[in-house]
């Protein structure tokens, strides 16, 4: 046991509690900083994909027209892949379009990380789900190459890096068509 008297040991606690908290307000403030710098790598690749916007109806008499201006996830995703700094890659984007931004651990972002963002926002935007949140119908397997191909991804790496989300399980290929798997969410 350590012969240390009880009020030194206290002072290197109290010492040590005072640099750890030191460490993760600096720790705090460089996540901020690189939150708020992601932040405008988003709002850079929204400038650029933009917003769709579909009349939703208008009144009885005529006067008022109502829209809604939705983003397209995939357009966004596509965007972001340019924009992000090296390093970060979109690991998911949220039915409410909220999206999920990751650092890889690496200084530059694996292309097939891209390529598989883009494909997954590509599912999410093409999924039809009901007001409970229930899955009412999933593009097709030609659909979502295709998008992705719009996109800017090459159709063999569009096609390849579908197998491999299969693979993962984080989509299923049946019939022609791209369901959401158990790990849709994770990737």
């Amino acid at each position: 046991m350590d012969e240390t008297p009880l009020h030194e040991r206290m002072e290197t606690h109290d010492a040590l509690a005072s640099e750890a908290a030191k460490a993760a307000r600096k720790r705090d403030e460089t996540a901020s900083a690189i939150a708020r710098r992601l932040a405008n790598s988003v709002s850079e690749a929204v400038e650029r994909a933009g917003a769709n916007v579909e009349v939703t109806g208008r009144s009885a008499d005529g006067h008022r027209f109502r829209f809604a201006a939705r983003l397209d996830r995939a357009a966004l995703v596509a965007a972001l892949t340019e924009t992000l700094p090296d390093g970060f890659v979109v690991s998911h984007v949220n039915t409410d379009g909220t999206l999920s931004i990751e650092w890889t651990g690496k200084d530059r972002t694996p292309s097939k990380r891209e390529r598989g963002a883009i494909l997954k926002a590509v599912i999410a935007e093409e999924l039809v789900v009901d007001d409970d949140g229930l899955i009412e119908d999933v593009p097709t397997r030609d659909r979502v190459i295709s998008r992705a191909v719009e996109l800017g991804v090459e159709e063999a790496d569009a096609t390849e890096r579908l197998r491999r989300l299969a693979t993962l399980d984080v989509v299923d290929l049946a019939d022609g068509r791209v369901y959401p798997d158990d790990n849709f969410s994770r990737y």
